[in-house]
């Protein structure tokens, strides 16, 4: 399976070019993915600062 890091629209010619909305891994937007990680870093590091009390 190819990983693509953006999605492609092909043409009725067969013409491909990028759908413009951005890098995708595994069909999930990036700024979706980093987004995600930003809220999840410090819901992480609290949960971790207080189970080791």
């Amino acid at each position: 399976m190819k990983i693509r890091s953006h999605r492609v629209i092909e043409g009725d010619d067969g013409e491909m070019w990028p759908d413009g909305e951005g890098a995708r891994f595994f069909g999930v937007p990036a700024w979706l993915l980093c987004f995600a990680l930003c809220a999840a870093m410090p819901v992480a590091l609290l949960a971790y600062t207080f189970a080791s009390r």
